[in-house]
């Protein structure tokens, strides 16, 4: 079972968007407003899951948290929408304030599936010739630009690192993506 992780200086904020995810049916695992509770967190549940946090902690800045937490979970950063040069600089998904409630809640959705996802039905459709690859993949980076503020080469390496971290082909993770 992967858990949900909310990690923001601000602990009514962070509730905030505690009680947006559950309305959405998502169960959050705990809201924290330090780096190292986070750190603790995610050494207590090391099975993974999905850390929604700001770029900026009570005792630290957050943006290398992805890389100190490890691969089994992924981060999505709220990030001010006076500062769009830290969601370029990310490698992690991310979503700019003002927070719009169902981009919230498809993000979190999308990264819990491509670690959770049985790709039985993906691999049928995919050996059926009804899917075309490239097309897939194509509006999957779409749906991250205009949904994560992601560059084409940062939808292009996100889907590609999903492909290598979770062991499925790139169609995968992009149809995972879209929901298909």
């Amino acid at each position: 079972m992967s858990s949900i992780l909310i990690a923001n200086s601000n602990a009514d904020y962070a509730k905030k968007i505690a009680a947006v995810l559950h309305s959405g049916g998502l169960n959050v695992s705990g809201v924290c407003t330090a780096g190292s509770q986070v750190l603790d967190f995610t050494n207590r549940h090391y099975h993974g899951g999905v850390v929604v946090c700001s770029s900026r902690l009570m005792d630290m800045t957050a943006l290398d948290l992805p890389k100190v937490v490890g691969s089994n979970y992924d981060f999505l950063f709220i990030v001010k929408s006076q500062q769009p040069d830290i969601a370029d600089s990310l490698s992690c998904v991310s979503i700019m304030q003002p927070i719009n409630r169902m981009s919230l809640i498809s993000s979190v959705n999308m990264l819990l599936s491509i670690a959770d996802y049985s790709s039985l039905t993906i691999k049928k459709k995919i050996a059926s010739g009804i899917l075309d690859e490239k097309q897939i993949i194509e509006q999957a980076k779409n749906v991250l630009i205009e949904r994560n503020n992601f560059t084409e080469p940062q939808a292009y390496r996100f889907i590609q690192k999903r492909s290598m971290d979770t062991s499925k082909k790139m169609i995968e993770v992009a149809m995972i993506i879209l929901n298909l």
